[in-house]
């Protein structure tokens, strides 16, 4: 039961079976088994196949299992060579009560009495491509989160595994971003929504750990921060537009579980030594980390202060952008001429120039305009420093062949465009479609509010500058986390060895 060769198949076996359970579900999917109550629930007969695969993942029940499949997944590659079994059963304990909670609390495999006939398909917002890479991705941040928690544990180097960390959740936060800003169902590319930000907790918790690679405890923060999250999304606990459906079961059990996960991961790292990093850049190093610190601490008390108030006083509560916006902005400021400093380390060069064009690229675009404006057809006015002219409204046919759409069509600076709500019926909702167009100096955006008969329409007109610089800061970013000169060149560490066993 001591062998790290019999943790590590223990792990390997539960981790083929939850890969099992996704193969089994996405043939559901793929083959539309409307027997199925989840499959009748997140995906209809007249799909695109590759819509009916992303319901696998577009509900509560199928996303925790392919969460834990995918975390199970990067810690068997991360222990291939473990020296400790305790790591091992650890790992393996983890994965084992995620899939225990999936199975008894939020089972995908639930059947219906009678089989749907057309089934009622993923919501509308999240019929879109970034659907099929975005959560996965965001899930094998999370796994890469784990291993380093897990190599580190282990007594071995874990930066190679904070590094894709940073580099998976940075693409995957950049695309679920790029996603909602183009949609605008969500109110921009980043709205401060309560899921995203543990997403942000994640990523922030990876960074600090780079800066500071002579503590290899701080290497267990992003993956403390995966499970501080996960029962905060899946619970309902918050209001977001982001989270599941409310299932207070899951949350409870995830909650439990991450708390004794905590505790045991505390224990386990206490014969951890440090590891004395030969460099002369460490008091930068320990300036940035204490940078994101600060912008952990704020995103954390904002994120988790409404739950807290929640059970305290028994109001709901919730933190508004605008507190984020306040707190986090001046530490950005300070933040931007470090990095242009650290431009200088051609070994870290290119990571730091990703996250200063991000940084500026989010400066840039607080300094937009916008405006909502009511026009009769034909009219014409001045709106967020643009020329807008109403041409018309139309009823057409909409992204799919049962719904409809209404058109309002805007000559705006000389560009037509062409923005619509879309409506549901299934859903018994409406759904924006925003129009725009990018340019390097700025994005105009046109979303539809309202449209009547008589051609008049309400709009909100929207001007932001440097958009792109987010986009490519981001890419940037993940691209220099992801290379091996991020911190293998000048930095030599002595790993220490733990027991065979502990």
């Amino acid at each position: 039961m001591h062998s790290p060769t019999v943790a590590r198949n223990t792990l390997w076996a539960v981790t083929a079976v939850v890969w099992l359970a996704v193969g089994r579900l996405a043939f559901a999917f793929l083959g539309i088994e409307l027997q199925w109550r989840y499959v009748a629930e997140q995906s209809r007969r007249d799909a695109p196949w590759y819509y009916r695969l992303a319901g696998v993942w577009g509900g509560s029940e199928g996303s925790l299992l392919l969460f834990v499949a995918i975390v199970g997944l990067v810690a068997c590659i991360a222990l291939r060579s473990a020296r400790c079994a305790t790591v091992g059963w650890y790992a393996t304990a983890m994965v084992g009560g995620l899939l225990a909670i999936n199975v008894v609390f939020a089972s995908p495999f639930g059947r219906l009495d009678a089989p749907a006939v057309r089934g009622f398909g993923l919501t509308p917002i999240l019929e879109h491509p970034a659907m099929a890479i975005h959560p996965p991705l965001l899930y094998a941040g999370f796994g890469c989160a784990f291993a380093a928690a897990l190599v580190a544990l282990d007594g071995r180097d874990a930066m190679a595994w904070l590094r894709r960390t940073l580099a998976i959740v940075t693409l995957a936060m950049a695309l679920g971003g790029l996603w909602s800003y183009v949609e605008q169902g969500w109110g921009g590319y980043w709205a401060w929504d309560p899921v995203e930000n543990t997403s942000l907790l994640v990523w922030l918790g990876a960074l600090i750990a780079l800066h500071l690679p002579a503590r290899p405890r701080m290497a267990m923060l992003a993956w403390v921060a995966v499970l501080a999250g996960a029962p905060l999304v899946r619970s309902g606990s918050v209001p977001s537009v982001h989270s599941f459906a409310e299932q207070a079961s899951v949350g409870w059990a995830l909650l439990a579980l991450s708390i004794a996960a905590v505790i045991v991961l505390t224990r386990l790292a206490r014969p951890i030594a440090f590891v004395r990093s030969r460099t002369d850049s460490a008091r930068q190093r320990t300036n940035a980390a204490l940078i994101g610190a600060a912008v952990f601490a704020i995103v954390a008390l904002g994120t988790f202060a409404p739950v807290l108030i929640d059970v305290v006083r028994s109001r709901p509560a919730a933190v508004r952008g605008e507190f984020f916006s306040r707190t986090v902005g001046p530490l950005a400021f300070v933040a931007v001429p470090f990095l242009a400093w650290r431009l200088r380390l051609r070994r870290s060069r290119l990571v730091h120039l990703g996250a200063l064009v991000l940084l500026i690229g989010i400066a840039a675009s607080t300094f937009d305009r916008h405006e909502t404006i009511t026009l009769a057809a034909g009219e014409a006015t001045e709106a967020a420093g643009l020329h807008v002219v109403n041409t018309g409204v139309d009823v057409e046919p909409g992204p799919r062949a049962d719904v409809s759409q209404v058109v309002a069509t805007l000559e705006v600076n000389g560009w037509t465009m062409r923005p619509a709500l879309v409506a549901y019926p299934e859903r018994g909702g409406v759904l924006a479609e925003t129009a725009i167009v990018s340019r390097p100096w700025r994005d105009v955006q046109i979303t539809l509010l309202d449209a009547n008969d008589l051609g008049t329409v309400r709009v909100t007109v929207r001007q932001r500058p440097l958009m792109w610089l987010v986009w490519l800061g981001a890419l940037l970013t993940a691209i220099g986390a992801l290379s091996p000169h991020w911190s293998l060149r000048r930095r030599r560490a002595e790993p220490v060895s733990p027991p065979a066993t502990r």
